[in-house]
């Protein structure tokens, strides 16, 4: 038949095109990072149903575990756990009570909470002589829900919905292979454009299959619930389950906008007090030697007059040569006037002379005798260095055998129940509208100030101040650098909070958080300045009653 050959030509060209079909499909569906398998092991499971209330007074939160529920009480303004109340839970109407466990909450078991469903509570509590009633849902999963079910049932379910996603696919591929096979059929005499038409409907099936799997996702996974775990969502928010809030201790307060004291913040040191403390040094130059028991150590006590070393005194040869013709020039008109008050003394016997030149020659030889006597004692008696005031040594300056000139510090003795602080205030605020202040220290710790007095001449442009430290800790330093926070006077209005409670956004920004929901925070930028060393007064960000983290908001922050 002459049909014959263009005929099974085109059947050989439908053969190859349903051939490229299938295998095409084949490998789309089967693509990188398809897997239609069940969910690995280390996936993260949704989580476990839970029931929320709250009132003016308390928060109640209670997560289902199996057949048991855990209740966690808190106080609704500050987030502490209630503990020792009365708590009787009624579940679909049958009421049962909740039992305080060690860790601080409250479990009962019913065999309601296996049941799927919506189940109503309503809790009853009563602490500390308040009563309230709280109300709220809990919804039990079917096991399907939950992504427990990994076997045939929930692999149909996919392979369903793997055949709805791909017939969208289908039928944009099969529109051009149709087109192909209609023309391909019309051109018997021409099959090489048949061909061509048949590859072009085979090449743009193969690229709308593939497109459309490009990114195909089947929903659920750890990417869509994080479980119980902490985490921060897409939206910044971050959810923080109950138990968590516990191990943190994270602390609210219901914040509210009052009257502050506008602060200025400048850097200033430790200094001793100069009424009780003093430097020791030496008048003359010489060897240091120790007073019997051996220098002064670092911290140890002494008292005002106490000796600390002796300094033995040694001259230079030029000073030594002075010295040796200053003792000759003492020894020779010591010798003359010896020689003098000899021969009027005999003069004095035979009343040649007056009684009162012989007084004046004596008079005038005794004092030639002591400068002699001082000059020779200043070669070999050493000068005692002794503590100017009651304290503790400081600094130590000086060895054994050390040589020390007249203008060197060799100890410093301060009183550590005596510090002052100085700092250079800059044009920033006048210095005479400083009332109290406050000095954070560098780890942490904050002291009062209280304000000793103001230069009245700029230094390097600035104005020195002195405050004393009110109750300085023990273990402050002579010289440590601090901040210090003045209240300048001037006030604002805004919402205080404690320092701890801003923390720092990834962006930079000064972020609070709000206590939205019983487990959700969400970060708040604010704007702010310092009051104090332990206080900030936010401006603006917030809102007056809102629940805001006074305490754990940074380790809130690093929740990701």
């Amino acid at each position: 038949m002459p049909a014959s050959g263009p005929v099974s030509r085109i059947a050989r060209l439908a053969a190859a095109m349903v051939a490229a079909i299938v295998i095409t499909t084949s490998l789309a569906l089967a693509g990188p990072g398809h897997d239609h398998g069940p969910a690995p092991a280390g996936a993260t499971a949704p989580a476990s149903p839970r029931v929320t209330a709250s009132s003016d007074a308390f928060e109640l939160v209670g997560i289902v575990e199996g057949e048991v529920l855990v209740v966690y009480l808190d106080r609704f303004t500050t987030n502490e756990p209630v503990a020792g109340a009365t708590i009787t839970i009624s579940l679909n109407g049958t009421a049962l009570k909740a039992e305080p466990q060690p860790n601080g909450t409250y479990e009962l078991a019913s065999p309601i909470l296996k049941a799927p469903g919506l189940v109503e509570v309503i809790a009853e509590v009563e602490a500390g002589g308040t009563s309230d009633l709280l109300v709220g849902a809990l919804t039990i999963p079917t096991p399907a829900a939950t992504g427990t079910a990994a076997g045939g049932e929930g692999r149909l379910a996919r392979i369903r919905q793997e055949l709805a996603s791909l017939r969208p696919t289908l039928l944009l591929a099969g529109g051009p292979l149709l087109l192909g096979l209609l023309v391909g059929i019309g051109l018997r005499s021409r099959p090489r454009i048949a061909m061509g038409l048949a590859a072009l409907a085979i090449l743009v099936m193969a690229t709308s299959l593939s497109l459309a799997h490009e990114g195909h996702d089947h929903g659920g996974g750890a990417a869509a619930t994080q479980g119980n775990a902490p985490h921060r969502r897409a939206d910044g928010t971050i959810f923080l389950p109950k138990p968590t809030q516990r191990l943190l201790e994270v602390r609210t307060e219901i914040v509210q906008p009052r009257e502050a004291v506008r602060t200025v913040r400048f850097a200033g040191r430790v200094i001793p007090d100069p009424n009780r403390s003093g430097l020791v040094q030496a008048t003359i130059g010489g060897r240091i030697a120790t007073a019997g028991g051996g220098l002064p150590r670092l911290g140890q006590t002494v008292k005002a007059g106490e000796v600390l070393a002796y300094v033995q005194p040694s001259f230079q040869p030029v000073d030594a040569a002075t010295l040796q013709q200053t003792e000759g020039d003492l020894d020779q008109q010591i010798a003359l006037y010896r020689s003098r008050l000899d021969r009027q003394r005999v003069l004095a016997e035979r009343n040649a002379v007056p009684r009162q030149s012989l007084e004046e020659t004596e008079i005038q030889l005794r004092g030639l005798e002591r400068r002699r006597a001082e000059l020779r004692q200043s070669k070999v008696v050493p000068e005692p260095l002794v503590a100017p005031a009651d304290g503790v040594i400081a600094e130590v300056r000086v060895a054994n055998g050390q040589v020390v000139s007249p203008s060197d510090v060799l100890f410093q003795i301060i009183d550590p129940a005596s510090l002052w602080v100085e700092a250079l205030v800059f044009d920033q605020v006048n210095a005479a509208e400083i009332r109290a202040a406050t000095a954070r220290l560098p780890d942490g710790r904050v002291v009062a100030l209280s304000l000793i007095g103001r230069s009245r001449s700029l230094q390097q442009q600035s104005t020195l101040l002195q405050f004393a430290i009110v109750d300085a800790p023990a273990s402050l330093d002579v010289g440590t650098p601090l901040s210090v926070i003045a209240e300048t006077g001037q006030t604002a209005r805004g919402i205080v909070l404690p320092r701890a409670s801003v923390t720092q956004a990834p962006n930079g920004q000064s972020v609070v958080f709000q206590h939205r929901e019983a487990e959700l925070f969400v970060p708040r930028p604010v704007r702010m300045e310092a009051l104090d060393a332990e206080r900030v007064l936010v401006t603006g960000g917030i809102e007056p009653g809102e629940r805001v983290v006074v305490r754990g908001a940074p380790l809130v922050n690093q929740v990701r």
